[in-house]
């Protein structure tokens, strides 16, 4: 298996998935509703679309440290 390979979620790691996605969407809302658009407001959008990212990736890895490996997502696969 790869770091860059594309895995299924089990259901542990796509609840915390879709708790971290909600946190987000809210953080998303408070910076749309409360700070105008610009190159600031932009770069603020672009650091938390890149943190959710990473959590991705640290949910990913917690699974296969969990379940000792993962199924790929075929459908994902490059090439």
């Amino acid at each position: 298996m790869s770091r860059f390979d594309y895995v299924k979620y089990d259901e542990k790691a796509a609840e915390d998935q879709a708790q971290f996605k909600a946190l987000f969407e809210e953080v998303e809302t408070a910076i749309t509703r409360n700070l105008k658009p610009g190159r600031a407001s932009s770069l603020v959008l672009t650091k938390i679309e890149e943190a959710y990212m990473w959590i991705g990736k640290a949910i990913r890895d917690e699974q296969i440290a969990r379940n000792g490996s993962a199924p790929l997502q075929e459908e994902r696969k490059n090439g």
